[in-house]
């Protein structure tokens, strides 16, 4: 075969070829491993680097990927240790409040430092208001609290000021939980200097299974002669 046919034969051999043949003939590296250190690829610093070269580089970048991903996890299970850990000691603490200004004590003193909060506050509505009375701060709530699930989200600047009163202005970022039970009805308010503190995008099992907990103690101690 003289120069001008070998050439013609490689015109005629396709990228393509080439890709159906190795993909039907995976071993065939194994067999020619001499190719591999023959081979260059273009690499995004402009030069050229072997097959083998590149392989282990993308070997490495996925390995940092997978140890990034990995840290990620192990950082977000610490996080909910410690969460679960804060709840637990904050329940027990609740437990042993036996009056209303108790609770409200430990909620004040606990809250904040808790949930990384510059302002939080309790907001509890009368007899009278749940019934059905109109009342515009009730009206700005109602249907947070007939949906019945803790929010995370910006407020109008009037809810802000209702909920945090003078510290409303320096208020970037709010969280709200429903306190509800029988006879009792009310939000729990954090606030926070942070606009990305609370954000739309944060889970609130957390901050469900806080309502629930604050709902019940306030509850109990509330009924007579318990």
């Amino acid at each position: 075969m003289n120069a001008q046919t070998e050439q013609l034969a490689e015109m005629e051999l396709s990228a393509q070829s080439v890709a159906d043949y190795l993909t039907r003939h995976p071993g065939f590296f194994e067999q020619h491993p001499e190719l591999l250190l023959e081979l260059r690829l273009p690499h995004q610093s402009g030069g050229t680097i072997s097959l083998v070269e590149r392989q282990v580089s993308n070997l490495r970048e996925q390995s940092n990927r997978y140890r990034q991903q990995l840290e990620q996890l192990i950082a977000v299970a610490k996080e909910n240790q410690e969460v679960d850990q804060r709840l637990h000691q904050l329940t027990l603490s609740l437990i042993a409040a036996v009056d209303f200004d108790e609770v409200v004590n430990v909620l004040q003193d606990r809250l904040p430092e808790e949930f990384r909060a510059e302002a939080v506050e309790l907001h509890l509505f009368s007899a009278a208001e749940v019934g059905g009375e109109t009342n515009p701060d009730l009206d700005g709530f109602r249907g947070f609290l007939d949906q019945g699930t803790p929010r995370c989200s910006p407020l109008p600047q009037k809810q802000l000021t209702y909920l945090f009163g003078p510290q409303a202005e320096d208020i970037h970022s709010s969280a709200l939980i429903p306190v509800i039970g029988q006879g009792l009805l009310g939000l729990l308010a954090f606030g926070s200097h942070d606009k990305q503190r609370f954000h739309p995008e944060m889970g609130t099992d957390y901050l469900t299974r806080l309502g629930e907990i604050v709902s019940k103690t306030l509850q109990v101690v509330s009924e007579p002669g318990v």
